[in-house]
Protein backbone atom coordinates (compact mmCIF):
# COMPACT_ATOMS: atom_id res chain seq x y z
CA UNK A 1 0.00 0.00 0.00
CA UNK A 2 2.71 2.40 0.88
CA UNK A 3 4.60 1.47 -2.78
CA UNK A 4 1.33 2.65 -4.20
CA UNK A 5 0.93 5.94 -3.01
CA UNK A 6 4.47 6.54 -3.37
CA UNK A 7 4.53 5.87 -6.79
CA UNK A 8 1.05 7.00 -7.02
CA UNK A 9 2.77 10.57 -6.00
CA UNK A 10 6.19 10.55 -8.02
CA UNK A 11 3.46 10.36 -10.79
CA UNK A 12 1.63 13.15 -10.06
CA UNK A 13 4.59 15.47 -9.52
CA UNK A 14 6.04 14.42 -12.63
CA UNK A 15 2.54 15.36 -14.41
CA UNK A 16 2.65 18.42 -12.54
CA UNK A 17 5.98 19.37 -13.37
CA UNK A 18 5.31 18.48 -17.28
CA UNK A 19 2.62 20.33 -17.46
CA UNK A 20 4.33 23.59 -16.01
CA UNK A 21 6.69 22.86 -18.31
CA UNK A 22 4.17 23.28 -21.28
CA UNK A 23 2.22 25.94 -19.52
CA UNK A 24 5.65 27.87 -19.60
CA UNK A 25 6.37 26.89 -23.33
CA UNK A 26 3.16 28.15 -24.58
CA UNK A 27 3.49 31.69 -22.58
CA UNK A 28 6.98 31.83 -23.97
CA UNK A 29 5.36 30.91 -27.84
CA UNK A 30 2.31 33.34 -27.28
CA UNK A 31 4.31 36.50 -26.09
CA UNK A 32 6.73 35.96 -28.92
CA UNK A 33 4.28 35.77 -31.14
CA UNK A 34 3.02 38.93 -29.83
CA UNK A 35 5.65 40.60 -29.96
CA UNK A 36 6.36 39.87 -33.07
CA UNK A 37 2.84 41.59 -34.12
CA UNK A 38 3.18 44.50 -31.71
CA UNK A 39 6.99 45.51 -32.44
CA UNK A 40 6.33 47.87 -35.06
CA UNK A 41 3.27 49.11 -34.00
CA UNK A 42 4.32 51.19 -30.56
CA UNK A 43 5.37 55.16 -30.80
CA UNK A 44 6.59 56.45 -27.66
CA UNK A 45 6.66 60.59 -27.20
CA UNK A 46 8.90 62.71 -24.48
CA UNK A 47 8.50 66.53 -24.52
CA UNK A 48 9.84 68.73 -22.00
CA UNK A 49 8.36 72.24 -22.26
CA UNK A 50 10.45 74.84 -19.93
CA UNK A 51 9.56 78.37 -19.69
CA UNK A 52 10.94 81.82 -19.10
CA UNK A 53 10.79 81.37 -15.21
CA UNK A 54 12.00 77.77 -15.23
CA UNK A 55 8.90 76.12 -14.71
CA UNK A 56 7.65 74.19 -16.73
CA UNK A 57 6.05 70.58 -18.20
CA UNK A 58 7.48 66.68 -18.97
CA UNK A 59 4.83 64.93 -20.73
CA UNK A 60 4.98 61.29 -22.03
CA UNK A 61 3.13 60.07 -24.59
CA UNK A 62 2.91 56.17 -25.62
CA UNK A 63 0.53 55.27 -28.92
CA UNK A 64 -0.26 51.67 -29.94
CA UNK A 65 -2.46 50.65 -33.18
CA UNK A 66 -6.27 50.73 -32.06
CA UNK A 67 -6.19 46.70 -33.24
CA UNK A 68 -4.21 45.34 -30.93
CA UNK A 69 -4.15 47.68 -27.90
CA UNK A 70 -5.59 44.67 -25.93
CA UNK A 71 -2.62 42.64 -26.71
CA UNK A 72 -0.45 45.37 -26.03
CA UNK A 73 -2.20 45.50 -22.61
CA UNK A 74 -1.63 41.82 -21.55
CA UNK A 75 1.84 41.49 -22.96
CA UNK A 76 3.30 44.63 -21.01
CA UNK A 77 5.62 42.57 -18.07
CA UNK A 78 4.29 44.03 -14.58
CA UNK A 79 5.71 46.94 -13.38
CA UNK A 80 6.92 48.11 -16.87
CA UNK A 81 3.50 50.26 -17.41
CA UNK A 82 4.04 53.84 -18.38
CA UNK A 83 2.43 55.18 -15.05
CA UNK A 84 4.96 52.74 -12.85
CA UNK A 85 7.80 53.89 -14.34
CA UNK A 86 7.07 57.49 -13.87
CA UNK A 87 6.36 56.58 -10.19
CA UNK A 88 9.79 57.95 -9.33
CA UNK A 89 8.88 61.58 -10.50
CA UNK A 90 5.19 61.34 -9.72
CA UNK A 91 5.49 61.01 -5.91
CA UNK A 92 8.33 63.65 -5.66
CA UNK A 93 6.88 66.73 -3.69
CA UNK A 94 7.91 68.81 -6.37
CA UNK A 95 5.56 67.94 -8.80
CA UNK A 96 2.46 70.14 -8.59
CA UNK A 97 0.02 68.39 -10.65
CA UNK A 98 -0.46 65.14 -12.49
CA UNK A 99 -2.80 65.26 -16.01
CA UNK A 100 -3.60 61.66 -17.16
CA UNK A 101 -5.25 60.89 -20.57
CA UNK A 102 -6.18 58.09 -22.70
CA UNK A 103 -7.60 58.78 -26.55
CA UNK A 104 -8.19 57.96 -29.74
CA UNK A 105 -6.05 59.29 -32.62
CA UNK A 106 -4.87 58.57 -36.21
CA UNK A 107 -5.99 54.79 -35.78
CA UNK A 108 -3.88 54.52 -32.31
CA UNK A 109 -4.55 54.73 -28.77
CA UNK A 110 -2.15 56.99 -26.65
CA UNK A 111 -2.17 57.10 -23.12
CA UNK A 112 -0.55 60.50 -21.29
CA UNK A 113 0.90 61.43 -18.53
CA UNK A 114 2.06 65.30 -17.82
CA UNK A 115 3.67 66.45 -15.18
CA UNK A 116 3.80 70.21 -13.72
CA UNK A 117 7.09 70.92 -12.34
CA UNK A 118 7.68 74.41 -10.70
CA UNK A 119 11.70 74.48 -11.11
CA UNK A 120 12.35 71.47 -13.61
CA UNK A 121 16.36 72.65 -12.88
CA UNK A 122 15.80 71.85 -9.54
CA UNK A 123 14.28 68.35 -9.35
CA UNK A 124 16.49 67.24 -12.14
CA UNK A 125 19.95 68.80 -10.18
CA UNK A 126 20.56 65.07 -9.26
CA UNK A 127 20.24 62.63 -12.35
CA UNK A 128 16.46 61.13 -12.05
CA UNK A 129 15.95 57.56 -13.52
CA UNK A 130 12.72 55.65 -14.50
CA UNK A 131 13.24 52.71 -16.43
CA UNK A 132 15.98 53.34 -18.89
CA UNK A 133 16.09 56.45 -19.42
CA UNK A 134 18.04 58.72 -16.94
CA UNK A 135 17.61 62.48 -17.03
CA UNK A 136 19.42 65.58 -15.51
CA UNK A 137 19.88 69.49 -15.51
CA UNK A 138 23.37 71.30 -14.33
CA UNK A 139 23.40 74.94 -14.51
CA UNK A 140 26.59 77.43 -15.01
CA UNK A 141 26.21 81.03 -15.22
CA UNK A 142 23.02 81.29 -16.93
CA UNK A 143 23.57 78.33 -19.06
CA UNK A 144 21.67 75.12 -18.07
CA UNK A 145 23.12 71.79 -19.69
CA UNK A 146 20.56 68.96 -19.94
CA UNK A 147 21.74 65.04 -20.33
CA UNK A 148 19.89 62.09 -20.89
CA UNK A 149 20.98 58.65 -21.70
CA UNK A 150 18.53 55.99 -22.37
CA UNK A 151 20.45 52.62 -22.05
CA UNK A 152 18.51 49.35 -22.17
CA UNK A 153 20.99 47.14 -21.11
CA UNK A 154 21.57 48.52 -17.80
CA UNK A 155 17.68 48.52 -16.89
CA UNK A 156 16.13 45.39 -16.18
CA UNK A 157 13.87 45.33 -19.10
CA UNK A 158 14.33 42.24 -21.23
CA UNK A 159 12.31 40.83 -24.50
CA UNK A 160 12.47 37.33 -25.60
CA UNK A 161 13.40 37.03 -29.36
CA UNK A 162 14.51 40.74 -29.31
CA UNK A 163 16.61 40.23 -32.39
CA UNK A 164 13.90 38.80 -34.59
CA UNK A 165 11.79 41.20 -34.20
CA UNK A 166 11.09 44.08 -37.05
CA UNK A 167 11.40 47.20 -35.15
CA UNK A 168 11.31 49.41 -38.33
CA UNK A 169 7.71 51.00 -37.46
CA UNK A 170 8.51 51.45 -34.30
CA UNK A 171 9.18 55.24 -32.82
CA UNK A 172 11.02 57.22 -29.82
CA UNK A 173 10.70 60.75 -30.32
CA UNK A 174 12.22 63.46 -27.97
CA UNK A 175 11.33 66.83 -27.73
CA UNK A 176 12.54 69.64 -25.79
CA UNK A 177 11.08 73.36 -25.85
CA UNK A 178 13.03 76.62 -24.09
CA UNK A 179 12.88 80.19 -24.57
CA UNK A 180 16.08 79.43 -26.81
CA UNK A 181 18.62 76.69 -27.37
CA UNK A 182 22.46 77.45 -27.68
CA UNK A 183 23.85 73.96 -28.78
CA UNK A 184 22.35 70.43 -29.11
CA UNK A 185 23.24 67.23 -30.70
CA UNK A 186 19.74 66.89 -31.97
CA UNK A 187 17.79 68.67 -34.42
CA UNK A 188 17.19 72.42 -34.04
CA UNK A 189 14.07 73.24 -35.57
CA UNK A 190 13.45 76.36 -33.88
CA UNK A 191 15.04 78.50 -31.77
CA UNK A 192 14.08 77.29 -28.74
CA UNK A 193 13.28 73.94 -29.89
CA UNK A 194 15.45 70.71 -30.45
CA UNK A 195 13.70 67.36 -31.53
CA UNK A 196 15.66 63.67 -31.36
CA UNK A 197 14.66 61.02 -33.48
CA UNK A 198 15.96 57.83 -31.52
CA UNK A 199 16.78 54.57 -33.43
CA UNK A 200 14.16 51.36 -31.75
CA UNK A 201 16.28 48.74 -33.30
CA UNK A 202 19.77 50.12 -32.25
CA UNK A 203 18.48 50.88 -28.69
CA UNK A 204 16.67 47.61 -28.08
CA UNK A 205 18.32 45.20 -30.72
CA UNK A 206 22.12 46.49 -30.48
CA UNK A 207 22.08 47.64 -26.79
CA UNK A 208 23.52 51.06 -28.09
CA UNK A 209 23.33 54.05 -25.29
CA UNK A 210 21.74 57.17 -26.62
CA UNK A 211 23.02 60.12 -25.73
CA UNK A 212 21.17 63.31 -25.51
CA UNK A 213 22.12 66.72 -24.86
CA UNK A 214 21.22 70.38 -25.13
CA UNK A 215 22.07 73.80 -23.47
CA UNK A 216 19.41 76.31 -23.40
CA UNK A 217 19.12 79.85 -21.50
CA UNK A 218 15.76 81.41 -19.98
CA UNK A 219 15.53 84.70 -22.55
CA UNK A 220 13.74 84.42 -25.43
CA UNK A 221 15.83 84.26 -28.89
CA UNK A 222 15.61 87.49 -30.69
CA UNK A 223 15.97 88.01 -34.72
CA UNK A 224 14.61 85.35 -37.24
CA UNK A 225 15.73 82.39 -36.92
CA UNK A 226 16.12 80.09 -39.51
CA UNK A 227 16.34 75.95 -39.25
CA UNK A 228 19.42 74.60 -40.67
CA UNK A 229 17.19 72.02 -43.03
CA UNK A 230 15.48 74.79 -44.35
CA UNK A 231 19.37 77.12 -44.46
CA UNK A 232 21.19 74.16 -45.91
CA UNK A 233 19.18 73.81 -49.38
CA UNK A 234 20.23 77.34 -50.01
CA UNK A 235 24.06 76.82 -49.14
CA UNK A 236 23.95 73.81 -51.64
CA UNK A 237 22.48 75.67 -54.41
CA UNK A 238 25.16 78.68 -53.57
CA UNK A 239 28.26 76.32 -53.92
CA UNK A 240 26.09 75.14 -57.19
CA UNK A 241 25.83 78.27 -58.68
CA UNK A 242 29.38 79.81 -57.60
CA UNK A 243 30.89 76.45 -58.95
CA UNK A 244 29.25 76.73 -62.38
CA UNK A 245 29.84 80.63 -62.63
CA UNK A 246 33.62 79.65 -61.99
CA UNK A 247 33.68 77.21 -64.53
CA UNK A 248 31.64 79.43 -67.03
CA UNK A 249 34.39 82.20 -66.09
CA UNK A 250 37.20 79.63 -67.11
CA UNK A 251 35.70 78.79 -70.56
CA UNK A 252 35.04 82.64 -71.42
CA UNK A 253 38.67 83.62 -70.78
CA UNK A 254 40.05 80.21 -72.56
CA UNK A 255 37.68 80.95 -75.85
CA UNK A 256 39.23 85.17 -75.67
CA UNK A 257 42.83 84.02 -75.15
CA UNK A 258 42.48 81.32 -78.52
CA UNK A 259 40.36 84.12 -80.38
CA UNK A 260 43.67 86.57 -79.58
CA UNK A 261 45.84 84.02 -80.56
CA UNK A 262 44.50 83.35 -84.14
CA UNK A 263 44.42 86.76 -84.95
CA UNK A 264 48.28 87.35 -84.10
CA UNK A 265 49.61 87.25 -87.97
CA UNK A 266 53.59 86.60 -87.73
CA UNK A 267 55.45 87.42 -91.43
Amino acid sequence: MLITEKTSFVINRYTMKKTVTVQRFILLVTAFVSLLLLSGCVTLLQEMTIRQDGSGTLRFTLGVDTDVYPQFQEMIPEGYELENLLTPLILDENITDVERENYQSGGRTWESIQMEIPDVALILEDDRSFGPVTLSISQDQGVYSLEQTIDLAESNISIPGVNLLDLTGAGYTVKLSTPQIIDTNGILEEAGTSVWEVSVSELVQEAETVYLQADYVLEPYEGTFIPWETFFPYVVIGFLAAGFLAILIVIIVNTRGKREKKREVHF
